[in-house]
């Protein structure tokens, strides 16, 4: 697992030194840069991970992991991801000096979608591929982001150069079902009302609402139900991490495929099924 984890960052930091654009370069220096990029959403691709659960100092705290095939999860340490992007994967152009993103997903799955999703790759690419920026959101988005993100750790800055996805595309709805049958719930139920919200790719803890303002409490984006992630408006994240309420239950160990329907605020559907996962009580 650390292995393929190290290969595939070893892979994309190759390919994002030798890709950065030169403007981009000349950022790098004193203080933090954030490279905003705006996209539609017109693709998505839901994934499987595991939280673990960590204690320094009486706190307590989770991490997000890619999950090894053939894997059995306790339910309460398992976690449904989707990550979009205006293009598919096809579309992502091969670096002369690197295999492309649909060669590396089938070489590594969805462990790549866990740690190097779609806009990720495009992002240190000199073409990006991006939609029509919105400056009212790149606004407010820079605004918050140095609030949150820009700190100093022994007199250096936390970050040189951090690349942030947004979307210009709302969500009116998101639709969680199995096929298998799930706390009681047979094959294609809606499980929705079952998950929260767990976390957000790296530096992208935010929600951006379809009237342009910019969540980044903790409080308010973090732990809550879809339905009250829903209530904001909520442009497509990035990348999203949910996990199942405390109280979710498996009465005996169960195979199960998650499809996620993203539905925007044009009715537009976005189906994407993750791969088979191993669940136990």
């Amino acid at each position: 697992m650390i292995k393929t984890k190290y290969v595939i960052f070893t892979l994309f930091a190759l390919c994002l030194l030798a890709c950065t654009p030169k403007d981009e370069k000349e950022l790098i220096g004193g203080g933090t840069h954030y490279l905003l990029t705006a996209r539609e959403c017109n693709y998505a691709w839901a994934f499987n991970g595991y939280i673990e659960h960590l204690s320094y100092q009486k706190i307590n705290y989770t991490q997000i992991h890619s999950l090894r095939k053939d894997t059995t999860l306790k339910i309460r340490d398992f976690m449904l991801g989707f990550t979009t992007c205006n293009v598919d994967f096809k579309d992502i152009k091969k670096h002369p000096d690197g295999e492309g993103y649909q060669e590396a997903y089938k070489k590594y799955g969805e462990s790549l979608l866990v740690d190097f999703p779609p806009f990720i790759a495009l992002s240190t690419k000199p073409d990006k591929m991006a939609d029509k920026e919105d400056p009212v959101i790149e606004t407010r988005l820079k605004q918050q982001l140095e609030n949150r993100y820009t700190r100093a750790v022994y007199d250096m800055p936390a970050a040189n150069l951090v690349y942030v996805d947004y979307r210009l595309t709302w969500l009116k709805d998101i639709k969680i079902t199995s096929s298998a049958e799930i706390a009681g719930r047979a094959p294609g139920q809606s499980l929705t009302d079952l998950f929260v919200v767990e976390d957000y790719f790296r530096h992208h803890a935010f929600i951006v609402t379809s009237n342009k303002n910019v969540i980044t409490d903790d409080k308010k984006i973090v732990g809550i139900s879809l339905s009250q992630y829903l209530s904001y408006k909520p442009m497509a994240p990035a990348g999203i991490y949910l996990r199942f309420k405390d109280n979710v239950s498996v009465s005996a160990p169960v195979t199960a495929q998650f499809t996620i329907e993203l539905v925007t605020g044009e009715d537009k559907s976005i189906k994407t099924t993750a791969a088979a996962v191993k669940l136990a009580p």
